[in-house]
């Protein structure tokens, strides 16, 4: 009986977050002013993807007066877990959405966390500006209910642990957080015991040793101050984070062409400003991990070379999720052509 109950509230919740939604939407051809549209976030205030989230609001508002982008960071919404799902039942208009947690739905954008498989971030621009990479997973998106304006960088992904991981023997038996579908399969073949759980229970994770280590962004290792409860910064340019900036589609159909276009052109000044931020803050705060104490390790090019070696099977594991493994090879060779 309780869990039917709490059921029927978490649906109520739902329901009652799409139908405010909606009514932040003045109907077609209404003059009662502009349109809300709650852009949600989950990273800290001072983040620069909560930066970037302001700055795409400010270039829109600018341009337009019919809608109004209000933004609403640090999971003061939805958290993380719950941004997919907030989007594209509309219960909030616009979110930040964690790829890897999106590919239950979307497994094509399983590729992005594929270990190893991109050399830094000029590789993955150039793979994700071509247009048959972008034209693909749009389409996708677009079938499920999203529209995406734009992406934001998250940043070079790292880890912070409370136990030295220099060579792949120290992974045996470690647990270690993985955000995402194919980073926990990363983790595992590496030889450790992987776990999934959201960006704000890692400090208190890491704390009372229920993991001894966790993969994020070095903005998101310094804002999240995990360097209060672990030692070591492991760098082996695992890989970067992309968050696609989604609107839910019929809120994207109802807008007007012109505010459409708006919303378009800011988008890309958007996301070249988060490119370089990114890419600024990912140098800045690590060498604020390191002044905060944290033991800073770059991984070795041969010993990086024994855990991209035993990471392959997760280009198999890709395909495998994929089902139109055509579709799959096509983004594989792309990123391969452009090392």
């Amino acid at each position: 009986m309780g869990r039917q109950v709490h059921g029927f509230i978490a649906i109520a919740v739902f329901v009652l977050a799409v139908f405010c939604s909606v009514s932040h939407l003045p109907a077609a051809g209404a003059e009662s002013g502009p349109a809300v549209l709650r852009f949600a976030g989950w990273h800290p205030i001072e983040h620069h993807c909560t930066r970037g989230q302001e700055l795409y609001a400010k270039l829109v508002m600018e341009k337009t007066k019919k809608v109004t982008i209000e933004v609403y960071p640090s999971s003061q919404l939805f958290s993380d877990k719950d941004m997919v799902r907030a989007v594209q039942t509309g219960a909030v208009e616009i979110g930040v959405i964690p790829t890897g947690l999106v590919t239950g739905q979307i497994p094509l954008l399983l590729v992005f966390d594929i270990p190893f498989l991109f050399r830094g971030r000029e590789h993955y621009h150039r793979w994700l500006d071509d247009p048959e990479v972008s034209q693909a997973i749009n389409v996708e998106f677009e079938k499920r209910g999203y529209h995406i304006l734009y992406w934001m960088d998250f940043g070079s992904f790292g880890i912070a642990s409370t136990k030295p991981l220099k060579t792949i023997e120290d992974f045996k038996g470690k647990r270690i957080r993985a955000p995402g579908e194919m980073m926990v399969e990363g983790v595992r073949a590496l030889g450790a015991a992987p776990t999934m759980i959201g960006s704000g229970e890692v400090y208190m994770a890491l704390q009372r040793n229920t993991i001894d280590a966790a993969i994020s962004g070095w903005t998101s290792l310094l804002e999240r101050k995990y360097y209060e409860v672990s030692k070591h910064l492991i760098d082996a340019n695992y890989g970067m984070g992309f968050f696609p900036i989604t609107i839910n589609k019929k809120t994207w159909e109802s807008l007007p062409k012109d505010v459409q276009s708006i919303m378009t052109q800011a988008a890309v000044e958007a996301q070249s400003w988060g490119r370089k931020e990114c890419q600024k803050s990912d140098l800045q705060d690590l060498e604020q991990l390191k002044k905060k104490g944290m033991q800073y390790y770059l991984v070795p090019e041969k010993e990086r070379e024994r855990w991209v070696a035993a990471t392959k099977p997760c280009v198999e594991l890709f395909l495998k999720r994929v089902g139109d493994q055509d579709k799959g090879k096509k983004l594989l060779e792309k990123a391969q052509q452009m090392k």
